[in-house]
C-alpha cells in the first residue's frame, strides 16, 4: 500500500523523540551532530512535522471552525439540550465568535503548533553536518508545509504572528495578511524546484510539486480577498502547471477518492495519512455525524455523538440524479443485514429510524435526534470502529485534481472566457461522472459555479474561502441571519495574554 512507506517514516520519527523505557538512551539528550548523521534519521525527524497535520479534521480543530462557519454544515442543539455546548458552536454559525471560544483557540493552536514543529525540524536539519543529495528536498518539503500552515493562519485570522527562527525566544511580532501572503508565495516558489514531480508510493502523503502548485493556485485564487488585488491569470497558470504534467486524473467514480483505502486514488494530490490504530491522532467523522442508532448499520463498537450535519438548504442544492447526493445519509436507515431500524416509543408506537434532511429553521435550537442529513462521503469501515481505539483508515483529502480543474474554470470565467471553460474535457467529466449533463454557456453563471463547488467539495475545507471570494459570506442561510461580521476570526485571548503583540486583529 502506498501509505505504508509514509507511515513508517512518521512513526519512526515519533520513536526518535519519545521514550517510555528509562533504561534506554534518551535521544533528546544526544547532541545533534551525533544524532542526525544519516539520511534516514533526518527523514524520520522531518516526519514529526507531518504528524502535526493529523488533528486537522477533528471535532474542535481548524476544519470544524472553517466548515461550521459556512452554509454546508450546522450543529443545531437537540431538544434534550445536547450539542449546545455553552453556545460555542452557535457563535461560529452566527459569525459572532468570541476570543474565548474553545474551537477557535484549538484551531489556532493547531496552526501555530504546526508552524513551530516545522521551524524546529528545519533548524535541526540545517544544523546537521551530514549532507546528502536529498537534503535540500527534505528542507523544501518542510518549508512548503510551513507555508501551508501560514496560509491557513492568514485565511482564518488575517494578521498573525510570524516566526521562522526556532532559536529566537522573543515574542514574535504580528504581521499583516499581505506580508504573510507574500511570504507564502515566495517560500513556495523558492522551494518548488527541489520537490518530487511524479507522485509515487515513496512520496505519498508528502509535499510534491503538484501540492505546491495547487497551494499557489489557491493563494492566487483568493488574492482579491487577502490582498485586494485579483490574480486570476496567475491562478490559472498554476492550475495549468498541475494539469499539463498529466500526473493526476479524475477518478471515474467520485467516491473512490474517499473510500477506506483511498491511497489508490489518482485524483488526490495531497492527503493527511491515517492508520486506524497506528497514527497518533485519529479520523473519527463517524462519531461526529452519525446518530447512535447508526452503530447497527456500520457495526460500530461505540455510540456516535449525533452532532454534525448539513443544512437543509445545502442538501436541497443536489438534484436527485446527482450521484454526489449519496454523500449524505437521509431517509429510512437499515442495519447491517438490511433490516429497517426502529425504536419503540413509551406509548408502544413504532418509530422508524429515518434521517430527516428537511427540518424547519425554528428547530435550530430544538431539533429531534434524527433531524438532518448526515455525512457519509468518506466510506465508513464496518469492522468495529471505536473512538481512540480503532478509527477510520481513510486518508483525509486536502487537495485533489478536481479542485484544480474547477479553479481553472473559475479563473477563465472571471476573465470573460466562459465559452472556453465549458468546453474543457475534464470539466465536462466532473459532471458526467456524477450523472449530470455538462454545463452550457447560458447555465454556467458564477452563482451556479459556487453551488457546484459546494456539491463537489462538501466538507473538504474550502467552502468558507469560496463564500468570501464570491461575496456570499454575509448572506442569510439556514440557521444564520444576514451578518456583517468576522471575515476573520478573533485572535484567541489566551494567545494575546501570552503575546501582547497580537492584540486587536481586524474583523
Amino acid at each position: 500500500m502506498k501509505k505504508s512507506i509514509f507511515l513508517s517514516i512518521i512513526l519512526s520519527g515519533l520513536l526518535f523523540v519519545s521514550c517510555t523505557d528509562l533504561t534506554e538512551t534518551v535521544y533528546s539528550d544526544i547532541p545533534m551532530d551525533q544524532f542526525f548523521t544519516s539520511e534516514k534519521a533526518l527523514l524520520m525527524n522531518a516526519g514529526r512535522a507531518y504528524t502535526k497535520l493529523q488533528p486537522y479534521p477533528e471535532e474542535q480543530k481548524l476544519w470544524s471552525l472553517m466548515t461550521v462557519s459556512s452554509d454546508e454544515c450546522v450543529i443545531p442543539a437537540r431538544e434534550d439540550g445536547e450539542w449546545w455546548d455553552n453556545g460555542r458552536w452557535d457563535e461560529i454559525q452566527m459569525h459572532n465568535v468570541s476570543s474565548a471560544n474553545k474551537i477557535n483557540r484549538q484551531a489556532w493552536e493547531f496552526v501555530f503548533g504546526g508552524i513551530t514543529a516545522c521551524n524546529e525540524v528545519l533548524y535541526e536539519t540545517e544544523s546537521s553536518p551530514y549532507d546528502f543529495p536529498g537534503k535540500n528536498k527534505i528542507m523544501a518539503e518542510i518549508k512548503v508545509l510551513r507555508a501551508l500552515f501560514y496560509y491557513w493562519g492568514m485565511d482564518a485570522w488575517g494578521d498573525i504572528p510570524f516566526a521562522t527562527d526556532f532559536t529566537d525566544k522573543t515574542l514574535p511580532p504580528k504581521k499583516s495578511r499581505a506580508f504573510i501572503y507574500d511570504f507564502v508565495e515566495k517560500e513556495v516558489k523558492d522551494n518548488i524546484s527541489y520537490l518530487d514531480e511524479v507522485p509515487t508510493s515513496e512520496n505519498y502523503g508528502r509535499v510534491t510539486k503538484g501540492m505546491a502548485f495547487t497551494l499557489l493556485a489557491k493563494l492566487y485564487l483568493n488574492a482579491n480577498v487577502w490582498k485586494g488585488t485579483p490574480h486570476w491569470d496567475d491562478a490559472e497558470k498554476m492550475c495549468d502547471s498541475v494539469i499539463n504534467k498529466n500526473h493526476y486524473q479524475l477518478e471515474n467514480n467520485y467516491f473512490d477518492n474517499f473510500k477506506i483505502n483511498n491511497e489508490s486514488s489518482k485524483e488526490n494530490i495531497f492527503v493527511i495519512v491515517y492508520n486506524s490504530t497506528m497514527t497518533t491522532e485519529y479520523f473519527y467523522w463517524y462519531d461526529l455525524t452519525l446518530n447512535s442508532m447508526s452503530r447497527y448499520t456500520y457495526n460500530l463498537n461505540d455510540t456516535p455523538w449525533d452532532g454534525f450535519m448539513t443544512t437543509p438548504d445545502f442538501f436541497k442544492s443536489y438534484s436527485d440524479t446527482d450521484k454526489r447526493k449519496k454523500s449524505w445519509l437521509y431517509g429510512q436507515q437499515y442495519d447491517a443485514t438490511g433490516k429497517k431500524l426502529f425504536e419503540i416509543a413509551g406509548t408502544g408506537d413504532t418509530l422508524w429510524f429515518a434521517y430527516n434532511p428537511d427540518f424547519p429553521e425554528s428547530k435550530y435550537k430544538s431539533r429531534h435526534k434524527w433531524d438532518g442529513a448526515r455525512c457519509a462521503k468518506y466510506e465508513f469501515q464496518t469492522s468495529g470502529l471505536q473512538y481512540d481505539v480503532v478509527d477510520m483508515e481513510n486518508d483525509f483529502v486536502l487537495f485533489r485534481y478536481a479542485d484544480v480543474v474547477m479553479m481553472k474554470v473559475e479563473c477563465m470565467m472571471r476573465q470573460n472566457r466562459t465559452a472556453e471553460a465549458v468546453e474543457l474535457p475534464d470539466f465536462k467529466t466532473l459532471r458526467t461522472r456524477v450523472g449530470l449533463a455538462p454545463y452550457t454557456v447560458s447555465e454556467l453563471t458564477l452563482n451556479e459555479l459556487l453551488s457546484e463547488r459546494g456539491r463537489e467539495f462538501a466538507w473538504e475545507g474550502h467552502r468558507r474561502q469560496d463564500l468570501l471570494r464570491f461575496e456570499k459570506w454575509n448572506d442569510k442561510w439556514w440557521g444564520k441571519p444576514y451578518t456583517t461580521t468576522q471575515r476573520v476570526f478573533p485572535i484567541p485571548q489566551t494567545a494575546v495574554d501570552t503575546n501582547p503583540n497580537l492584540a486587536g486583529n481586524a474583523q
